[in-house]
């Protein structure tokens, strides 16, 4: 039931009209009704109409989860950019989190965990990136020369100890 005096001045038969919309058997058991006894309480106008109140309740249950969901994503966001202007990059440090594809298609998501560099607190963004077919192969180029590169004498300044060069780079070991 609701918290006491939630249901304020409603009739039973509201009550009951409401618990059936909400599909809270468990409200209904405590005003003492079965299912069918709020049925038959409220009748055959009420229970026509609950099928779309249920529907349109649901309907502004989701959206408004989502609006909070989204408030709650750009204020974050926000936190991240801080008093970026339009145009200005900001660096973040990128952990790759899983990916995914759809079969016979050639767009990727990845996803990371974003963390903003040189912020003390570290707040961390998970964001899902869907790369284009378009942008795949320059991205696996650029990512494969920097590589080669980076191995190329000495090896990587970020080498560990008894990192071996990669075989998916190509080249001369």
């Amino acid at each position: 039931m609701p918290r006491p005096g939630g249901f304020g001045v409603l009739s039973t038969g509201e009550r009951l009209v409401v618990a059936l919309i909400l599909n809270r058997p468990d409200w209904l058991a405590q005003m003492d009704y079965t299912i069918a006894e709020a049925i038959e309480r409220v009748g055959p106008e009420w229970v026509r109409m609950i099928p779309a109140a249920a529907k349109q309740f649901e309907r502004d249950r989701r959206q408004a989860a989502y609006e909070a969901a989204e408030a709650a994503r750009q204020a974050k966001l926000t936190q991240a950019t801080g008093d970026q202007a339009d145009g200005d990059v900001v660096d973040f440090d990128a952990s790759l989190v899983t990916w995914g594809d759809a079969p016979g298609y050639r767009d990727v998501a990845l996803t990371f965990d974003l963390r903003p560099i040189g912020e003390p607190q570290r707040l961390t963004i998970r964001a899902e990136l869907r790369l284009r077919p378009e942008d795949g192969e320059t991205i696996v180029r650029q990512i494969t020369k920097v590589h080669r590169s980076a191995w190329e004498g000495e090896g990587p300044i970020d080498a560990k100890p008894g990192e071996k060069r990669p075989h998916w780079i190509g080249g001369a070991a």
